[in-house]
């Protein structure tokens, strides 16, 4: 569950990169999304979480991505509720928020790049700064966009989810990756 919770913090960084690669154009909301957060914990044990939600928009000179995180889904309806309701608590903190300054993704109008940025994310009423390791290539007007990073669901006030004695590692990795069209 606290996988699921990274997740959502994962997609949310990484939807901020997207617009950086049109460039200083305006750009439209994603397309083909899809956010990704990747749990562990004792004798191999791996959670993964998903959802194709994720806005992308500008406010005050920064990329703001935003990550509902109500559609967040393991695969197991029981996990899925326990992670939204319990370690999440969805219904007062709806979304996670990624949020990088664009002047910080200059990137160029043609071919691919890769890099670092440093952004906040806003996860569980908390926000803390964060690593993104990203690559965009343009496409036309657009660009197709991933990025990842990890964060410590303790950073964020996150009870550490545990089931039956197996509890999993604090540490989650989240990835995203869309397209993106500017204008």
């Amino acid at each position: 569950m606290k996988r699921l919770k990274r997740l959502s913090v994962a997609a949310v960084a990484l939807g901020t990169l997207g617009p950086s690669a049109v460039g200083h154009a305006a750009f439209s909301g994603p397309s083909d999304a899809k956010v990704i957060f990747e749990a562990s914990g004792p004798a191999g044990l791996k959670i993964d979480g998903r959802t194709p939600d994720l806005a992308v928009t500008e406010d005050g000179g920064n990329v703001v991505i935003t990550v509902p995180l109500a559609n967040l889904s393991t695969g197991i309806e029981l996990r899925d509720r326990h992670m939204k309701e319990k370690y999440l608590e969805v219904p007062k903190f709806p979304s996670a928020v990624l949020i990088v300054a664009r002047a910080a993704l200059k990137l160029p109008p043609t071919g691919r790049v890769e890099g670092d940025v440093q952004g906040a994310v806003k996860l569980h009423g908390q926000s803390h700064p964060v690593s993104v390791h990203f690559d965009a290539t343009a496409e036309g007007a657009g660009v197709a966009a991933h990025g990842k990073f990890r964060i410590n669901m303790n950073d964020f006030g996150i009870v550490v989810p545990s089931y039956l004695g197996v509890t999993v590692k604090p540490d989650v990795d989240v990835s995203a990756s869309f397209h993106v069209a500017g204008n």
